[in-house]
C-alpha cells in the first residue's frame, strides 16, 4: 500500500471537514455485535475473496447448524464496526489531561532518545511530554504518527510478528493508570496478559489520517478496540471506517464508547477542530487460544531500536552475529530462488552480493589474523548496521561451498566461530548435471558472468564432459567401484570403500587437483555425489545445524499442517510456501507467506538429456542416493525414484 501525498492528506481532511459542517455521512448505529470475528480480518476487506459469502442472506436456512450460522453472519457495511460497551472514562481522563493539548515540540522530534534523555522534565505528572517519557517511560517510534505529529502515551507494544510484548514502565509501575483503564477491560471480559498493544493517541487538531487499511502479520490475530477518552466536541471527529471507502460510516467518539473496529477494512479519522487535540485509548488483543511467546517489563528510559516490522532493546545491541545462516549449495539446485524467497521475509536482510565467496573464490590469503580474516568477510553483509538489530539476520548463499569442503570448512570455524545455520538443497543429481552443463556452455549473460563460468567445456559435448570428470575421480582413486568399460558399478567394492578413510583422503586430492578458483567449468558429477559431501560437513558441524531440502518438492502441493500462525490462506499451500515455512522454523522466524514463488535462474534447455547417457548416470549415482538415508533419514531413501 503506497503512502499517501500530503497533497491527497489535505484534500482528505477538507472533504471531512465539509462532510461535518453539510452532515453528509452516514452514521454506524451503536450496535453491540460482539466480537468482530477474526476470520474476517485475514486480508483487507477490499481484496476478500470471500466477501460475498459473508453477506447477510435474507433466505438463509433457519435449521443449518450454528457453527453454519456463526459464518455467515452479517459482513455488510456495518460488520466493520461493533460497539463493545459504555464506560465511565473520568478517571483515566484526569491522569491524561495535563499537557494534553499542548502543541508537540518540532525540536524534539529532531532529538536523539539519547539527547532527549539529558534534557530536564518540567513537570513528571504530564505523561504527554517527550522528555518525561523518554526517560521514566520507554520511547517508541511510530513512523506516519510521529510525522502526523500525533502525541502517545505507550504502556505496551510488541514487533510486528507478535514474537516479543514489551510492557512498558508506565502500565507495570503506575497502578493508576493499571485501574483507570481496568473497567474497559472488564467490558471487553479481556485479561491484561491478552493485551499486545496498548497506547494513548492525541490526534492534533487540523490533522487527518487518511483512508488507510492497517498491515504487518499482526493484525490477522487481533482485535482493535478504540475508547475515546478526550474529545472536547465529539462533532467536530469524523472517524469512519467500511469494508470499502466507498462504504464507510460514522463511529460515533463519544467519551467512553468502547468499540471495536476491522482495522483491515479501510478506516479514516479526521480532527476538524482548530486549537484541541482529540484523545482515544487504543489497544490490540488476541483471543485466548492464541499463545504469546514472550512478555518483557522494559525499565525507565530503556531505549529500543526499530525498523517496521521489528523491536530491539538497545541492551541486547551485537547479541546475534553476522551472518546468521549460509547456503551451502548444491549448484543448480534451487539455490538462488530459495535465496531470494528467503529475502522476502521483512526480519531478513540480503548480504551485499548473493554469492560473496569469500570463503573460496575471493578469500583473502593477504591478510595474517583471524581478527583481520572475519572483519574482511564480515564485509559483505551490512554488519555493522545489525548490530542494533538482532531480530533481524542476513546469510549468504555460496553453492560452490558444499563440494569445495577441503578448503571452505577450515576457513568458515575460523572467521564464524558462532553456531551457524547451514541450509543446502538437493535436486536429481543427473538434473543437475544437466543443468550445470547449460548453464557454463551458454553465452548467454554479462561479461563478467561468461567469464566466470569458463570456457574449458563451451565446444565439448555434454558426454565429453562427463568423461572427463569420471577420469578425473579414476585419476585420484575417488571411485575404484567404477567400471569404465562396463559403466557399472561393483556391488562390494562400492560398499567397502565408500564412507572409508581412503574414499575421504581421495576426496581431498580431487578437491586439491581438479576444483579450481577461477572458473565454473569443473565437477560436473562430483556435485552430485551429495552424501560424500555432506559426510564431509556433518562430521564437522553438529547435525541440528543444517537443514537439508529437495529442489522438487518445491514443485508440489501439500496440505496445510500449521497451528495459529498460518501463513497460507487456502485448504493446501504450495510446494514453495511448504518448504519456506520449514526455513522459517529452522531459522527461528515467524511464519511468512512468500509473496512471489517465480523460479529464479532458470534457463530452457535445447536438448533433452540422450537416454543412453542418463542410464548411465542414473546407474552411477543409485546406489550414492540410497547412502542419503543413512545421513538424512529414511525418508531420503531413492528420494528421486530410480528404479
Amino acid at each position: 500500500m503506497k503512502a499517501t501525498t500530503q497533497d491527497e492528506i489535505e484534500k482528505q481532511h477538507k472533504a471531512a471537514c465539509d462532510k461535518i459542517k453539510s452532515k453528509k455521512y452516514v452514521s454506524a448505529p451503536m450496535i453491540e455485535r460482539g466480537e468482530i470475528p477474526l476470520a474476517w480480518k485475514q486480508r483487507p476487506t477490499v481484496e476478500d475473496p470471500n466477501y460475498d459469502i459473508y453477506l447477510s442472506d435474507d433466505n438463509s436456512d433457519d435449521n443449518s447448524d450454528d457453527d453454519d450460522n456463526n459464518n455467515k453472519r452479517q459482513y455488510d457495511i456495518g460488520s466493520c464496526i461493533s460497539t463493545r460497551g459504555i464506560v465511565n472514562i473520568q478517571n483515566l481522563s484526569q491522569l491524561i489531561q495535563e499537557g494534553c493539548h499542548d502543541p508537540l515540540s518540532k525540536s524534539h522530534q529532531k532529538l536523539t532518545t539519547e539527547q532527549i534523555q539529558k534534557r530536564t522534565i518540567t513537570s513528571k505528572t504530564n505523561l504527554w511530554d517527550h522528555i518525561n517519557a523518554s526517560q521514566n517511560n520507554v520511547h517508541v517510534t511510530r513512523p506516519s504518527h510521529d510525522t502526523w505529529g500525533i502525541k502517545k502515551i505507550t504502556l505496551m507494544f510488541c514487533d510486528d510478528f507478535l514474537k516479543t510484548i514489551y510492557e512498558m514502565p508506565w502500565w507495570h509501575t503506575h497502578t493508576e493508570i493499571r485501574d483507570a483503564i481496568q473497567p474497559i477491560l472488564d467490558t471487553l471480559n479481556v485479561s491484561p496478559n491478552r493485551i499486545v498493544r496498548m497506547l494513548l493517541a492525541a490526534l492534533p487538531p487540523k490533522v487527518t489520517i487518511p483512508v488507510h487499511h492497517d498491515t504487518g502479520e499482526w493484525v490477522k490475530y487481533t482485535h482493535r478496540v478504540h475508547v475515546p477518552i478526550i474529545v472536547p466536541n465529539p462533532d467536530l471527529i469524523l472517524f469512519q471506517c467500511g469494508p470499502s471507502e466507498d462504504m464507510m460510516q460514522r463511529i460515533n467518539c463519544i467519551p467512553g464508547h468502547v468499540f471495536e473496529m476491522n482495522n483491515q477494512a479501510k478506516h479514516a479519522v479526521s480532527n476538524c477542530s482548530t486549537t484541541l487535540y482529540r484523545v482515544h485509548l487504543i489497544l490490540d488483543y488476541v483471543d485466548t487460544s492464541f499463545q504469546i511467546q514472550h512478555r518483557i517489563q522494559l525499565n525507565p528510559g530503556e531505549i529500543l531500536t526499530q525498523t517496521r516490522r521489528s523491536i530491539d532493546r538497545a541492551i541486547d545491541v551485537g547479541k546475534r552475529p553476522t551472518p546468521t545462516y549460509m547456503i551451502l549449495g548444491a549448484q543448480k539446485s534451487g539455490t538462488t530462488s530459495v535465496y531470494e524467497y528467503m529475502n522476502q521475509h521483512p526480519l531478513i536482510v540480503r548480504a551485499k552480493r548473493r554469492e560473496t565467496h569469500c570463503l573460496d573464490w575471493r578469500w583473502n590469503e593477504k591478510l595474517s589474523t583471524r581478527e583481520e580474516r572475519t572483519e574482511y568477510c564480515q564485509s559483505y553483509f551490512h554488519t555493522e548496521n545489525l548490530r542494533k538489530y538482532p531480530s533481524i539476520l542476513t546469510g549468504d548463499s555460496t553453492p560452490s561451498y558444499l563440494l569445495d569442503s577441503y578448503r571452505t570448512i577450515p576457513r568458515l570455524k575460523e572467521v564464524f566461530t558462532w553456531k551457524m545455520k547451514l541450509i543446502v538443497i538437493l535436486r536429481d543429481p543427473v538434473k543437475r548435471a544437466k543443468s550445470h552443463y547449460e548453464m557454463v556452455t551458454s553465452l548467454d549473460g554479462t561479461p563478467e558472468q561468461v567469464k566466470t563460468r569458463g570456457k574449458q567445456w563451451v565446444n565439448k559435448s555434454l558426454e565429453e564432459v562427463i568423461e572427463i570428470d569420471f577420469q578425473n575421480m579414476k585419476s585420484v582413486g575417488l571411485i575404484p567401484y567404477w567400471n569404465t568399460q562396463t559403466q557399472t558399478i561393483d556391488g562390494d567394492v562400492f560398499d567397502s570403500f565408500v564412507g572409508s578413510k581412503e574414499e575421504d583422503v581421495a576426496f581431498e586430492d580431487y578437491l586439491k587437483i581438479h576444483v579450481p578458483m577461477n572458473t565454473g567449468s569443473h565437477s560436473l558429477l562430483s556435485r552430485g555425489l551429495y552424501e560424500l559431501q555432506l559426510r564431509q560437513w556433518m562430521k564437522e558441524f553438529d547435525h541440528d545445524q543444517f537443514l537439508v531440502l529437495k529442489l522438487e518438492d518445491m514443485s508440489q502441493s501439500f496440505p496445510q499442517m500449521h497451528g495459529n500462525r498460518d501463513c497460507s490462506d487456502v485448504s493446501d499451500e504450495s510446494g514453495v510456501q511448504s518448504t519456506m515455512n520449514k526455513v522459517w522454523k529452522f531459522l527461528e522466524l515467524p511464519c511468512y507467506k512468500v509473496q512471489d514463488e517465480s523460479a529464479k535462474n532458470t534457463r530452457s534447455y535445447q536438448k533433452e538429456i540422450k537416454d543412453e547417457t542418463k542410464k548411465v548416470l542414473e546407474r552411477f549415482y543409485a546406489p550414492h542416493n540410497q547412502r542419503l538415508a543413512s545421513l538424512l533419514g529414511t525418508e531420503w531413501y531413492n528420494p528421486w525414484h530410480v528404479e
